[in-house]
């Protein structure tokens, strides 16, 4: 399986290279963002994850070619070019809450044709197994683009969650899983330089939706939903704290954080969220409460690796 790590070599290469002239273009289209977690509130450009999803899908379209890759792994690069797509378009038209639900969960149907082992945690679920997919597709790109919000939280958690379901699929001798994560966890790390505190560029949601969209297949025909359910329980809580907190809601529509002398504050009636649990705790500055998230996820990945060893 290290055969692969030629392609990661490649995929963060590729996703490094490319991030500053997708932020040139970022700009020049319009594609920007304020960067409401600074007093200055300066203007970044969005939509970087593009050239995520080129060291991605490049890296990995050239792994599949050369070693003759399964159908299933195929239809992973569908599912995620899909998503990332997706993404863009959402940046421009601004989809519903609900148009996201179906339209991630019919590109989750893509994976179906492929799901031959329709066991979770021992039971055999059979048909039901197979409902569960889409469903589970859809929840896992949400869960990684809700998770976000400072500079390196959705790309450094998605690496450390990314790196861990490498290690999981290493450990199980999963190699199509192996690769898809490895691959991913290259791409996110190159893109963590430009994204890290202070941010030079944001992702947007063509990157934290499909970090979703490439690891629920890693995970569902690695047969390693026991470790993956341990490494999404980060993303989970966020998603569960906020629906628990505030219901369903638009990005646009929290109240966002508040920032006095470079301090963090979580502002009073806003939504709960996992980053907001430590605010809550003490106001603390950006990269602090970031380094907290990525320990918890961190922490998970562990407990993950643990349980791979059984």
């Amino acid at each position: 399986m290290l055969e692969a790590l030629p392609f990661a070599a490649l995929s963060f290469a590729i996703t490094f290279l490319a991030t500053p002239k997708v932020m040139r273009w970022a700009k020049r289209a319009g594609f920007t963002g304020v960067d409401l977690h600074k007093e200055a509130m300066p203007e970044i450009p969005e939509q970087g994850g593009i050239a995520v999803i080129m060291g991605f899908l490049t890296s990995a379209l050239l792994y599949a070619l050369l070693t003759d890759a399964s159908p299933r792994f195929y239809a992973t690069l569908v599912a995620v070019l899909l998503v990332a797509a997706l993404g863009y378009y959402d940046r421009i038209r601004r989809l519903s809450a609900k148009e996201k639900v179906v339209y991630l969960s019919l590109i989750g149907v893509i994976l179906l044709p492929f799901v031959g082992d329709t066991r979770l945690f021992g039971v055999e679920l059979g048909f039901l197994y197979l409902l569960a997919v889409p469903l589970a597709f859809m929840c896992a790109c949400n869960f990684t683009n809700m998770l976000a919000g400072f500079n390196g939280l959705e790309i450094g958690t998605g690496a450390i969650a990314s790196l861990g379901v490498a290690v999981v699929a290493l450990l199980q001798g999963k190699e199509e899983s192996f690769v898809i994560a490895m691959l991913l966890f290259a791409s996110l790390i190159a893109f963590l330089h430009y994204n890290r505190y202070p941010a030079r560029v944001f992702p947007g949601d063509v990157a934290t939706l499909a970090i979703g969209a490439a690891l629920l297949p890693a995970l569902i025909f690695g047969k390693l939903e026991v470790e993956g359910a341990v490494i999404f329980l980060p993303y989970v809580a966020d998603a569960l704290l906020k629906f628990i907190s505030a219901g369903v809601m638009t990005r646009e529509a929290q109240k966002p954080t508040l920032v006095r002398q470079g301090l963090l504050y979580a502002p009073e009636g806003g939504n709960l969220s996992l980053p907001r649990l430590f605010l809550k705790l003490k106001p603390m500055r950006e990269p602090q409460v970031v380094a907290l998230v990525w320990a918890v996820e961190l922490a998970c990945v562990a407990v993950a690796i643990v349980l791979a060893l059984r």
